[in-house]
């Protein structure tokens, strides 16, 4: 495995943090729309609409030329959009440049520098400003519309007419808050370019503008001053506090978590002798083949290695089973001096509520029990093979029931299937970490599980495995740069 892998894992995590966050600021947008700019500007836009149409002939002017000022910029962008799509496509078109050729050769950029790759992000960063363009196409379409209809005078019109005052008041509002989602969605747009264009200087780059991104896009989006005084539903006051957090940062770290092991599972069932995980699998059914050819000379000794497996699940089972009983006894005592003084911290952010601690207490608790069970798992298919591996399938008659080919397979699967629990069992008390963390606060939950995808992706990667052989998963056995 190179450098290369780092694009597998590094820059889906970025992606996973920008969609994260949005899909969390569409939810604050339609459930609590006073809390975000684009809510209050919506709000505060429905009220102009009414306003200026209440005397087209005194504000008509105003209005066109507030809507002008909104054109112009819409116009701005897609022009920007439209000529930066030229250049890429440009760019594109001669993939053998000096400049490309420079990127591709850079000695400084980690990740993917092949042909393919380039184009890949290249095309995404296409992709992204011809979305761009078009968004703020449709913006301009909107707020062309919106110039003649906010000067019609629905309140002039006859009561029998077609057009009620209200309703046609109502239409001309949306048509001009499409409009701004419309600009907002194009500016989103390039956005999301940014860090696809640092991607071409490498995965890490990308990543770290994504985070930035975020965490700027946070402080630009949300306002928790707004109408402080009404009887808002978004909290006391209206205002938007530090709780907030929680939703954005937690989701992030939790998919990159989820992420990760998405990528590992590819790797160990698509090139094991790139993952310790698969380099253990592929040993461990060698040493079944070796032990099986004479039970009475290796049975002792089968018996005894499998022993230690047993041992280690047990210990990890009965940990797990502990610290469940003790965050059990923790949730039951939920009015303690430990669970008061975590609430009442002053340097925590997030949600400091009883439920939110009791939310976080339980996905511990969870993490605990699912490690104790797979453990158990594993504990139960290394007790078979611990009979099973001294079965003389080699010497059973060729009309037997279990023949010595698939008997010994089977032994093998048995063994890898109490690993692959024992694994699980791992991971789920490795999740269980940033989980604790959780309990103060999303900014160290997120640390965490940053910090624990670097760690796990050097504790279960290795390159270096038979590297003389003929292995499909690349040359020489490496896991190639195409991979």
């Amino acid at each position: 495995m190179e450098k290369e892998e780092l694009d597998y894992v590094l820059v889906p995590i970025g992606v996973l943090a920008l969609l994260g966050y949005h899909l969390w600021l569409l939810y604050r947008v339609v459930m609590h729309p006073s809390t975000t700019v684009i809510g209050i500007n919506s709000m505060n836009r429905r009220l102009w609409v009414q306003f200026v149409m209440q005397d087209p002939a005194k504000y008509g002017v105003l209005a066109v030329q507030s809507l002008r000022n909104n054109i112009m910029a819409s116009t701005l962008l897609a022009s920007t959009a439209i000529t930066l799509s030229s250049i890429i496509a440009i760019i594109m078109t001669h993939s053998n440049s000096a400049t490309m050729g420079g990127i591709r050769g850079g000695a400084l950029i980690l990740g993917n520098k092949t042909q393919l790759g380039l184009s890949v992000k290249c095309l995404a960063i296409l992709v992204c400003f011809l979305l761009a363009f078009f968004l703020n196409l449709q913006s301009i379409r909107y707020y062309s519309h919106g110039t003649i209809l906010i000067n019609v005078p629905f309140n002039q019109l006859p009561a029998s007419g077609s057009l009620p005052p209200g309703p046609g008041t109502k239409y001309v509002a949306n048509v001009l808050n499409r409009g701004s989602y419309f600009w907002s969605l194009g500016l989103r747009a390039l956005y999301f370019s940014l860090p696809l264009f640092l991607w071409v200087f490498g995965p890490i780059p990308m990543l770290a503008c994504c985070l930035v991104l975020v965490s700027v896009l946070y402080f630009l989006d949300v306002y928790s001053k707004y109408d402080t005084d009404s009887n808002d539903t978004d909290g006391e006051n209206g205002t938007c506090s530090k709780q907030e957090l929680d939703y954005v940062l937690v989701p992030i770290g939790v998919l990159a978590l989820l992420g990760y092991h998405l990528w590992l599972l590819y790797r160990v069932v698509m090139h094991p002798s790139t993952t310790v995980i698969g380099i253990n699998s592929m040993n461990r059914r060698l040493w079944v083949h070796f032990v099986m050819q004479d039970p009475a000379k290796y049975g002792v000794l089968a018996v005894q290695s499998l022993r230690n497996n047993i041992m280690a699940s047990t210990l990890l089972g009965s940990m797990a089973i502990m610290l469940s009983s003790i965050i059990a006894v923790i949730m039951t005592n939920s009015n303690s001096a430990t669970m008061g003084g975590i609430r009442g911290g002053a340097l925590i952010l997030g949600n400091t509520t009883q439920l939110g601690l009791s939310v976080k207490c339980l996905a511990i608790l969870v993490c605990f029990l699912l490690a104790f069970f797979l453990n158990l798992q594993s504990i139960r298919y290394y007790s078979h093979g611990s009979i099973l591996i001294n079965v003389p399938f080699n010497q059973l008659p060729t009309s037997g029931i279990l023949l010595r080919g698939p008997g010994t397979k089977y032994v093998v699967n048995v063994l890898n299937r109490g690993s692959y629990f024992w694994s699980l069992g791992l991971r789920a008390l490795y999740f269980s970490l940033p989980l604790f963390l959780w309990v103060f606060g999303p900014i160290p939950m997120l640390a965490c599980c940053l910090v624990l995808v670097s760690v796990l992706y050097f504790l279960d990667v290795y390159s270096k495995y038979d590297t003389d052989s003929n292995d499909t998963d690349g040359e020489n056995g490496t896991c190639s740069v195409n991979a």
